[in-house]
């Protein structure tokens, strides 16, 4: 009897089919249905394990499926809030590195939210080191509509592994390439401030110095984008990234026609295509609190 369990269960073994054995093709349709970071999370386990990427050797040799998963999306941004939290919470450096290496970040990634992602110190950021497509990257760790005032004020802890001395040269490295497209910053909002902080941010205010407002056209000079302090990003809407000056935001009081909006929950600045509005409050935090309310 035994032996006749043996045979049956050896027969069973042979005929299981690894899931790397079935089609590329359903293994990209099946990858359709995923979020993008899961999606890149599953390019990446299809050539090897997330602590192998930083290999030489390997890097550029992903599969034939994680290039054939990777080549079926536009890549221009990754927003780990769609993810479940809990998996966020989990990801390592390793993890952030093998995705941003395997859907060749550096090149394509314009956008990058690291909702949640609280388990890393920043090394995962490494494959961005230089990039001039990067035109926003959001540090902060919270959703979009979440209120930092907790964070700041140290009322709502929030622990995470973010350290200053890994991210602040490698954005170092993209403020000061020539042809940087970086227009957008978010940092951790319970980093305190110290000379090193100070004088990224600087030469962060230094690069977007002089730029042309969105609405009036008009040259922006001595505008102090990103503050130490209060940890906010002024005079640019938060989804669309255009710039716009003081005379067109809510910062002029007497003007009702205003294109810019500031969001006194989320405390980010919107316009108006953008869910801006007059009511101190962004329509997304106004939905948020609409369905809170439910």
């Amino acid at each position: 009897m035994a032996s006749k369990q043996t045979n049956k269960r050896r027969r069973t073994d042979d005929t299981i089919t690894h899931i790397s054995e079935l089609p590329v093709g359903i293994l990209v349709n099946v990858s359709a249905y995923l979020s993008k970071p899961s999606r890149a999370i599953l390019a990446v386990a299809f050539t090897a394990p997330s602590s192998s990427w930083q290999n030489n050797d390997l890097m550029h040799r992903p599969s034939s499926i994680s290039t054939a998963i990777v080549s079926a999306q536009q890549w221009d941004t990754l927003d780990f809030e769609d993810i479940e939290k809990t998996l966020a919470n989990r990801l390592s450096d390793n993890d952030v590195y093998a995705v941003l290496q395997c859907i060749n970040a550096q090149n394509t990634l314009k956008k990058l939210k690291l909702t949640g992602c609280i388990n890393i110190t920043g090394r995962g950021l490494i494959p961005l080191r230089g990039s001039v497509v990067l035109e926003q990257i959001d540090l902060s760790l919270l959703k979009q509509y979440e209120n930092p005032d907790g964070y700041i004020d140290g009322s709502s802890e929030i622990h995470h592994l973010l350290s200053k001395d890994i991210v602040l040269p490698i954005l170092n490295s993209i403020v000061s390439v020539m042809g940087s497209s970086l227009k957008y910053i978010l940092l951790p909002y319970n980093w305190r401030t110290d000379d090193q902080l100070q004088q990224f941010v600087n030469r962060y205010n230094q690069r977007l110095d002089g730029i042309n407002c969105s609405n009036c056209t008009e040259r922006m000079w001595g505008y102090g984008f990103y503050r130490v302090g209060t940890m906010y990003h002024y005079n640019t809407c938060y989804s669309c990234l255009k710039h716009y000056c003081d005379e067109c935001s809510n910062k002029h009081r007497a003007r009702v026609d205003k294109s810019l909006s500031y969001c006194g929950d989320c405390k980010k600045d919107y316009c108006n295509d953008c869910g801006g509005s007059p009511r101190n409050r962004c329509l997304g935090c106004c939905t948020m609190r609409e369905y809170m309310i439910r």
